[in-house]
């Protein structure tokens, strides 16, 4: 099998990856998760980061709320790819085999919702492009064109996303660069365009009413956009051609790259008075500049939709190995549903927050568990027999079922994300860190002192002589 090849039951199922499989080198995933990072949700978040604080706070807080978070869910990369096997495969080890199936429902509304962005996105750059060459009709406006043009580039995803993840690694090679070039323009717009001395003192449109709640809401957007990448580092590490690789790369992408686009989206935003980055393309100061903006605004969130739509059709293979592949794709298609209206677009702050609850949490848990309670002891064979040491308590973990109480409540009573309402204590230590060491911490006492299995316990050894009964 070449180097370029992945076999049929692995690029289209769940199977472990086998060495011949292990395709994506270093630059590979680099420029594959950079296509997702560098895309809509760096920019959104920025966004909303510079609305709340001036120039030099929000660089703190993006810094901070998304280089931590991935510090401390990076190392999970290492379990994809030592053993070549899926998110929801590997989140078997901690939270059972029933336990993954129902994180599999959080991860699917998850991954339609970041679609749904960056399609809706793409649409309303598409009416702007077509507004500034003074086009006329439906099409050239918000209410209809945006919500068109986006369902048809979900169907052009579709497409590129059935060919598999050779597909999807060449079309990253054009997608990832052209946000690292809008990433240039954007920086060249600051830099020569804008004097940063002017820019460091603009103040922020929509800050709250001091400059403590404004700078912790902020960091709990970053913080959101840190942990979110969680269940998605199984999708591409399992192809990974080493474990260094696949730390690095996922790294370097979410935890550095998609900060400079942050930061950029926060100089914009001050400048602009906008947190749209389709109003910001606009503002450029020449037509053409403009275009190539918007144009390489949709190449980038076009990559970033295709990687999700792999993930989510993998994911569902894992779910029901005997699927077709197309009825995996099919999952995708809700997805239109949220690009009709810009509704679900505008609501952007409240999706990501909760994200940074329900990954925290989690992340907490699985980290904890392969690194400290299973010490990196893992069988396989077990990850895919049902009635194996992972079964637990009919197919659930308690453990992991305690932790997620625990969690629930430390973070909701800290900070309600529905309502923005915080806690005397939130803007002292935000919510989603915090959240991710209770429940950790809780899952740790809960597996070696409260409800101890056979998988928690089993040594080397033990998982060795399953390996070859």
């Amino acid at each position: 099998m070449s180097d370029n090849s992945i076999s049929k039951d692995v690029a289209f199922g769940f199977l472990p990856a086998r060495k011949s499989d292990r395709v994506l080198g270093f630059w590979s995933l680099l420029l594959i998760q950079l296509g997702t990072g560098l895309s809509c949700f760096s920019l959104l978040t920025g966004g909303a980061t510079g609305a709340l604080l001036d120039a030099k706070d929000s660089i703190g807080a993006i810094l901070f709320g998304n280089a931590i978070p991935m510090i401390l869910i990076i190392p999970i990369a290492i379990y994809f790819a030592r053993y070549g096997i899926d998110t929801i495969v590997g989140f078997r080890s901690s939270l059972g085999y029933l336990g993954s199936k129902l994180f599999w429902g959080l991860f699917a509304v998850t991954t339609l919702g970041y679609t749904a962005f960056t399609m809706f996105m793409s649409g309303e750059a598409i009416v702007t492009i077509l507004n500034m060459f003074h086009a006329s009709g439906i099409l050239t406006t918000s209410s209809f064109g945006a919500p068109f043009f986006s369902v048809v580039l979900i169907l052009l995803c579709l497409f590129v996303t059935s060919k598999g993840p050779i597909m999807i690694k060449y079309f990253n090679w054009v997608g990832a660069p052209a946000m690292f070039v809008l990433v240039l323009i954007l920086l060249g717009v600051v830099l020569f365009g804008q004097n940063l001395d002017k820019v460091f003192a603009l103040q922020p449109i929509g800050p709250y009413d001091s400059v403590g709640r404004s700078l912790a809401t902020a960091i709990e957007l970053n913080v959101g956009l840190g942990f979110s990448w969680l269940p998605y580092l199984g999708q591409y590490s399992r192809l990974a051609k080493d474990e260094k690789g696949a730390f690095n790369g996922g790294f370097l992408s979410y935890g550095i790259g998609l900060c400079v686009a942050a930061i950029l989206a926060v100089f914009m935003t001050l400048v602009t008075g906008s947190i749209n980055p389709t109003d910001w393309m606009t503002q450029m100061g020449s037509a053409w500049l403009a275009v190539m903006g918007l144009g390489l605004l949709i190449l980038g969130n076009v990559t970033a939709a295709i990687f999700f739509m792999y993930a989510q059709a993998i994911s569902f293979k894992t779910i029901f190995p005997k699927q077709k592949w197309g009825v995996a794709l099919a999952t995708n298609v809700p997805v239109i549903l949220l690009v009709l209206t810009p509704a679900f677009y505008n609501s952007w702050n409240i999706f990501i927050v909760i994200i940074a609850y329900v990954m925290s949490v989690i992340g907490g848990i699985v980290v904890v568990d392969f690194f400290f309670v299973k010490k990196q002891n893992i069988s396989v064979r077990d990850l895919y027999d049902t009635n194996g040491i992972y079964k637990y308590w009919y197919g659930i973990n308690p453990s992991a079922v305690l932790s997620v109480i625990v969690g629930t409540i430390f973070y909701w009573s800290v900070y309600n994300p529905l309502l923005d309402q915080p806690s005397g204590i939130f803007i002292y230590i935000t919510a989603g860190i915090p959240t991710y060491f209770v429940a950790g911490g809780c899952y740790y006492v809960s597996s070696k002192y409260i409800f101890r299995s056979k998988a928690n316990t089993a040594s080397q050894i033990d998982i060795a002589t399953r390996k070859t009964s």
